[in-house]
């Protein structure tokens, strides 16, 4: 990771153009008389690079970029200054260890996962009969694909899929400017062992850190098993993960819950 911080409060001239990019991949963002103007550069492969914020000119922009804007949203009485924040996704993410996972009967285990990254940009105004907020991009770095997790069509959830390593120790996850850690506690008070093929990790119930290596992570998730039950508990943790020591907290849960411990069925956050 880089020390690079590419998010917080920015201030625009008019005709100003900035962009946050990854390699190719590029979100811009313009503003203009009573408007912002965003494009959204995608590329179909993800790219390991740190995030970079610059500056462009009309003279930076190519023909064929020029003609892909992904938006125009119009402001009256725009002050020139938006607020760009790393957001973690709107729906729970299922990730695949690249082999099944067993935890045996009686055992705990600590894993680490990476969840992908949002770009937000919302307006700043200090008008008094107007939000001071209105959020007008909510855009993933890479979108991940549709999922369906559940123990039938009717019992689950809409997620996203994005398949990755889960790994014991923190040393062997590979870290990206883009994405999150998530580290998950798995208690299995079974007499059977705990065969993990899939997780269903609800990333919009976390909070969003950094640390001092601008690494991004969330909140921990613990989650036990019992014998003789279909359904685990799972708490959210409200500590900062042990792991971290110096951070700032970017950004609050997309869903706000009303407790930390929550019931689900088994089938439903393993598969």
């Amino acid at each position: 990771m880089t020390d690079n911080k590419w998010w917080g409060d920015f201030s625009f001239d008019n005709q100003q153009i900035k962009s946050w990019q990854i390699g190719e991949r590029a979100i811009t963002i313009k503003r203009s008389v009573n408007e912002w103007n965003c494009w959204n550069l995608d590329t179909e492969d993800e790219i390991d690079q740190p995030i970079v914020q610059r500056e462009l000119t009309d003279n930076n922009q190519e023909s064929d970029t020029a003609e892909k804007m992904f938006g125009r949203y119009l402001e009256n009485h725009s002050e020139g200054k938006i607020r760009i924040l790393p957001l973690l996704a709107d729906r729970s993410v299922v990730t695949r260890p690249a082999t099944p996972l067993t935890l045996l009967a009686g055992e705990s285990a600590r894993l680490f996962i990476s969840t992908p990254i949002w770009f937000s940009a919302q307006t700043l105004t200090d008008q008094k009969t107007l939000p001071t907020q209105q959020l007008f991009l909510d855009l993933p770095f890479w979108r991940p694909s549709d999922s369906w997790f559940g123990a039938s069509t009717i019992d689950g959830q809409l997620c996203y899929a994005k398949y990755t390593s889960a790994r014991v120790q923190l040393e062997h996850l590979e870290k990206r400017s883009h994405r999150a850690i998530t580290p998950i506690t798995v208690i299995n008070h079974q007499h059977t062992p705990l065969v993990i093929e899939r997780i269903n990790v609800p990333v919009n119930l976390l909070h969003l850190y950094c640390d001092n290596h601008h690494q991004f992570w969330t909140s921990g998730i613990t989650v036990k098993t019992e014998n003789n039950s279909k359904n685990v508990e799972m708490h959210i943790n409200q500590k900062v993960p042990s792991e971290v020591h110096s951070y700032e907290l970017i950004s609050t849960p997309r869903i706000k819950s009303e407790t930390n411990k929550l019931i689900r069925n088994i089938s439903n956050l393993f598969g």
